[in-house]
């Protein structure tokens, strides 16, 4: 508990300190949050444009589904050889998303703690007690749900990959889940979730543009691809040469290649004597065929008078016996 009070404290003291300069602690939770999402925004440029490819990638996901359904090792490499190949991280998208949970207590504990000051802003009389009006959780509510909108592509491509569907279920209750606990939370924490969903749908909208949001509203104006935020040629695979996976996504790469090495290398193996004993039989049978084609016979021939020769003292032999008896 010592690094979390730290950490509220931290935040309390970096409060004071802009509410010293505008005189305001609502202006001091706006200020506070617009420098920690502009410090966040090369992180969060990347995770957008990480979702919003793996959202372009569906079709050939499914591609590759309907090619390697029987072969799910096939399938898993394949599937990732294709996340390299576009420079795509499928758990970049919810990174951001999880590091403003601790910012978002860390600021209701730390709003608390300063409000007993009688911090107001407003319409609100006490930013450490919830909205009376419930203003700032529909707000925020609202703007995250057009964000979630506006992540998606137009035209609304149901997503293949299972870890991109989770995520799809979770932004789609983000909305609500904002609206439930902000009901009832502290105001200044609420601010802070409306002022960084404000943020986010401005940014949101310099990355990818409006995304699905244009079904609802096609008149929204779009900026053009190379000038937003983080654009980038995908990599071909033309480009690149031969295949050569990196970070953690190439590490498990290399580690499924070399199981499924050494699972073709034991079934090659376990294959080999079935494959090896037709052949030697075909050698034998050449070889006999070769002997009896040449006169000649594998085992010494046969003499008619000795066969006789031998029947003849079997019979004597036979018949001494039976005298003897």
């Amino acid at each position: 508990m010592g690094v979390w009070h730290g950490y509220v404290g931290f935040i309390e003291w970096a409060l004071g300190q802009i509410t010293g300069v505008t005189g305001s602690v609502g202006l001091s939770i706006i200020v506070f949050t617009i420098f920690l999402k502009t410090l966040m925004l090369p992180l969060t440029v990347k995770s957008i444009r990480s979702t919003a490819a793996m959202q372009e990638l569906q079709p050939k996901i499914k591609e590759l589904q309907k090619k390697y359904s029987k072969d799910r090792q096939k399938l898993s490499e394949e599937t990732m050889r294709l996340y390299q190949q576009y420079q795509v991280n499928p758990a970049a998208g919810c990174f951001p998303m999880l590091l403003q949970i601790p910012i978002f207590f860390g600021l209701y504990f730390a709003v608390r703690s300063i409000s007993h000051d009688g911090g107001s802003f407003l319409w609100i009389p006490n930013l450490g007690l919830p909205d009376p009006w419930k203003v700032l959780p529909i707000a925020a509510g609202v703007f995250q749900f057009i964000q979630t909108k506006m992540m998606r592509p137009a035209g609304g491509v149901k997503a293949a990959d299972p870890q991109q569907q989770m995520m799809n279920t979770m932004m789609n209750f983000m909305p609500l889940m904002v609206v439930f606990f902000g009901w009832n939370f502290a105001a200044g924490a609420v601010l802070y979730w409306a002022t960084q969903s404000v943020y986010s749908v401005v940014q949101q909208w310099f990355i990818t543009g409006w995304g699905s949001m244009k079904n609802w509203f096609p008149f929204l104006p779009e900026l053009p691809e190379h000038r937003r935020l983080g654009h980038r040629k995908p990599v071909e695979r033309i480009d690149v040469g031969e295949y050569q996976p990196k970070g953690v996504m190439g590490m498990l790469q290399r580690r499924m290649q070399d199981a499924g090495d050494r699972q073709r290398t034991a079934a090659e193996t376990r294959g080999k004597p079935s494959e090896a004993a037709p052949a030697t039989k075909s050698k034998q049978e050449a070889k006999g065929d070769g002997g009896a084609s040449n006169g000649t016979a594998a085992t010494a021939p046969v003499d008619p008078t000795s066969s006789r020769v031998m029947t003849g003292r079997t019979r004597a032999s036979s018949g001494s016996d039976n005298s003897s008896s």
